[in-house]
């Protein structure tokens, strides 16, 4: 089985599915959320299960949304709010178009991969899932240029239920804003990375956590590095965890990922506190 260099971070034991879990676990309403791509198909799997489990004892749900596998492999971008989930599908297919990636679907939806829910399923399905908005962000940047270069994007949603997502082309990058129907973005920022990077949220302020683990602040017109807050942690090495039951952040390294300990006891013996 191919390995992604850079983003192994457990084993979930079942050979169908993909060793790799993407960005990072979140915490809300006493669940746990990871998800990890088929190495083939780059389809996505919604791995949840109650926080006072173990990782292992998680339900394997089927999403109609995945990555590419261009080279540098951006992680899956997701995100989970209430009921929902949000996700950037940059699946590569020839009916899966860029610019309608931006994915909205209902927890309650997702069904538990089984014989009768096959990966070609899920990919036709992602074909057919409706944008809850043009993805201006990616059509902006190709405007700029078609050469991808460096290319990282990230999308969350803030409490005011908008969504936000940052992207970075040939060191270029911008800052974009879904609210109303509608779209707004900074002005087009230098900005130097080397790997890909994570955004969250916390105490009402948007966050960038880079690849080699320093922490920027984005505001509406742009990033501002927070020299409060120094991880020096990489995001080859560690994943973050967003408990949003206790309002805190943390990072956790690959290696001390046990599928086997409840995970409210792993991250209290493992996590490393950001916020």
């Amino acid at each position: 089985m191919r390995l992604i260099a850079g983003f192994v971070c457990f084993v979930v034991c079942n050979p169908l599915f993909s060793q790799v879990a993407e960005r990072k676990i979140i915490v809300q309403n006493n669940s746990f959320f990871y998800t990890t791509i088929h190495d083939e198909f780059q389809i996505a799997t919604l791995n949840t299960g109650n926080f006072a489990e173990p990782l292992k004892s998680a339900k394997k749900l089927a999403l109609p949304a995945g990555r590419n596998y261009n080279e540098p492999v951006n992680p899956f971008s997701w995100d989970i709010t209430d009921s929902l989930m949000y996700a950037i599908s940059f699946l590569n297919h020839p009916l899966n178009s860029k610019n309608d990636a931006l994915k909205c679907f209902k927890l309650s939806s997702l069904q538990e991969w089984s014989d009768s829910v096959t990966v070609m399923d899920m990919i036709m399905k992602s074909v057919d899932q409706n944008r809850f908005a043009y993805n201006e962000p990616y059509k902006f940047m190709m405007h700029q240029s078609n050469y991808l270069n460096g290319f990282y994007f990230d999308g969350i949603v803030l409490p005011d239920s908008s969504y936000a997502v940052v992207i970075v082309n040939n060191n270029q990058l911008n800052i974009w804003n879904y609210a109303h129907n509608k779209w707004t973005h900074s002005e087009t920022q230098t900005f130097i990375i080397d790997g890909f990077f994570s955004l969250f949220e916390a105490s009402g302020q948007l966050y960038v956590i880079l690849n080699n683990g320093n922490v920027h602040k984005v505001l509406k017109e742009q990033i501002q590095q927070a020299p409060e807050v120094v991880t020096n942690k990489s995001l080859k090495e560690n994943i973050l965890i967003l408990n949003r039951d206790k309002n805190t952040i943390q990072l956790i390294k690959n290696n001390d990922l046990n599928m086997h300990l409840p995970v409210n006891e792993l991250i209290e013996k493992k996590g490393i506190s950001i916020f």
